[in-house]
């Protein structure tokens, strides 16, 4: 089985924190021409009320035409290599990462207010997490309603629906409680605070 099962993560609200926290997904599209997938990176943002996550791509992105199609969306969190001396000299050497997996279908947007919609929530939420405290945040508003519409010619809004979710955490959960707590302590230490975090 694989990833092994102490490495599964099934705990929804820590998937959701994840993709929350990374949200530049890595899309893995089909590709007719090949058994291989194609794959671009978008921001995504997941609209939990909804159950739904939302995004936009340039009009020629290939996701542009797989309406109706699924998709799979990778999320990586935090990950760092994890020494030895970590835990004691007790382990031998690891690289401890987290990550989301989702099977997705694709939904285009075509109504134009809907895209107006998804625009103003995406920009209200990544606005917020850049703004400084002593900055205006940026509106949606302050570009022409005509100028807005002509912008969206040029992109596809997308809504991605969530069939299957899946974590990948892979945080030496295999490992004896001490030598957790000695990892977790000394990633502290190390100042690698969100993977740190992550380990119970």
């Amino acid at each position: 089985m694989y990833p092994a099962r102490h490495f599964q993560q099934h705990d929804s609200k820590q998937l959701q924190q994840l993709v929350n926290s990374y949200p530049l997904a890595t899309i893995l599209m089909p590709n007719t021409q090949s058994q291989l997938n194609d794959i671009c990176r978008v921001p995504l943002l997941y609209d939990s009320t909804r159950e739904i996550f939302i995004g936009h791509v340039a009009k020629y992105n290939p996701l542009s035409l797989l309406d109706g199609q699924s998709v799979n969306l990778l999320f990586s969190g935090d990950d760092c290599y994890l020494p030895p001396a970590h835990a004691d000299n007790k382990i031998l050497p690891s690289w401890l990462y987290s990550s989301v997996y989702v099977t997705t279908e694709v939904r285009i947007v075509k109504d134009q207010h809907h895209k107006e919609l998804i625009m103003k929530r995406l920009t209200d939420h990544f606005e917020q997490h850049f703004t400084q405290p002593d900055t205006t945040k940026w509106q949606l508003d302050e570009v022409p309603v005509q100028h807005r519409h002509a912008m969206y010619q040029q992109l596809s809004f997308i809504e991605f629906i969530p069939s299957h979710w899946r974590g990948n955490f892979k945080l030496s959960q295999n490992k004896p409680a001490e030598i957790r707590a000695a990892i977790k302590q000394n990633l502290m230490l190390a100042g690698k605070l969100n993977i740190a975090e992550l380990i119970n």
